[in-house]
């Protein structure tokens, strides 16, 4: 018994005549009986008799009819289900973002998946940059976002097993506190040394902010603050330069993610900006949900990505 004899004994129920449902299925008459017959013999019961109105099922055929019908049904809800999994409409996408991401551009992205494919499955973390490395690595994340100034390094350095596209170039600006919200923008960043400034630390795994910094301040001895506070993000830096514990380098969707305590000034010569960069791995299959949202990142900010 297969799907194919299910569906031709259910026509043929449906239509109460060989022919008909022949006619219907678009095969001969005599191919049609033959197959209804392998049937019965396959199953050992008499499933179809005919009566002066037609060909009616037996009590064998009736209960038959009703595990086909439902088999049929299961049949076409697995073959929607699979067009919507093959088209990324439906499916589970697991994505590591760097918090600097969500302010200004992850909002609209999932806004947008929702509209297109309510039906995938996202779960969203934004762990710190090093760790969502390690999460498209190991494969715990689908996708994975991170910010870094070179994303040349990341592919020279993990090409082989990632995939590694920029998403955006993020331009960086000064995040104040309320106590320097009188200074002007741009701002004289030599004004600011005696303030602490808050930068994310340094990580052996790829070349951020601070890498940058350092170059930064060999060129421009003058910019080179006094004191430095270490933390784990630049989404980290923002509530401390709200709180007043000092400046700190942001991008500028930081103020999509802001307060009234915390204002931005532009740098008349900023350092290089940073970038952001899209991870998946090289080997392992990307599904469809998956390519529906990397699509999506890379389309993100008007000319850039793709």
């Amino acid at each position: 018994m297969d799907s194919r004899q299910l569906h031709y004994f259910r026509t043929v129920v449906d239509q109460r005549s060989f022919t008909r449902a022949a006619d219907v299925l678009h095969m001969t008459q005599p191919s049609l009986s033959l197959s209804v017959r392998r049937l019965e013999k396959d199953l050992g019961v008499q499933l179809l008799t005919r009566t002066s109105s037609g060909v009616e099922p037996t009590e064998a055929g009736r209960y038959l009819y009703s595990v086909a019908s439902q088999i049929g049904q299961e049949m076409e809800q697995a073959r929607a289900h699979l067009h919507d999994i093959a088209s990324g409409a439906v499916g589970r996408v697991r994505l590591s973002v760097a918090p600097e991401f969500n302010w200004g551009f992850l909002p609209d992205i999932l806004l947008r998946l929702r509209r297109e494919a309510p039906d995938v499955e996202l779960t969203v973390i934004d762990p710190a940059p090093a760790e969502t490395l390690a999460n498209v690595q190991e494969g715990r994340s689908d996708l994975g976002l991170m910010i870094t100034s070179d994303v040349s390094d990341l592919q020279r350095r993990y090409g082989d097993t990632l995939v590694v596209e920029t998403v955006a170039t993020l331009p960086l600006q000064l995040a104040l506190p309320e106590r320097l919200s009188h200074l002007p923008s741009p701002v004289n960043i030599a004004d600011l040394r005696e303030e602490t400034l808050i930068i994310p630390f340094a990580h052996p795994s790829f070349i951020g902010l601070p890498e940058i910094l350092e170059v930064y301040w060999a060129a421009h001895p003058e910019f080179r603050p006094y004191r430095i506070q270490k933390v784990s993000t630049l989404q980290t830096a923002v509530p401390l330069v709200s709180g007043g514990v000092g400046v700190a380098y942001v991008t500028g969707v930081a103020q999509s993610f802001t307060t009234t305590r915390v204002h931005y000034r532009d740098i008349p010569d900023p350092p290089p900006p940073l970038h952001t960069a899209l991870l998946h791995r090289r080997d392992a299959f990307l599904s469809p949900a998956a390519e529906r949202l990397r699509a999506l990142l890379l389309d993100c900010v008007p000319g850039q990505g793709r």
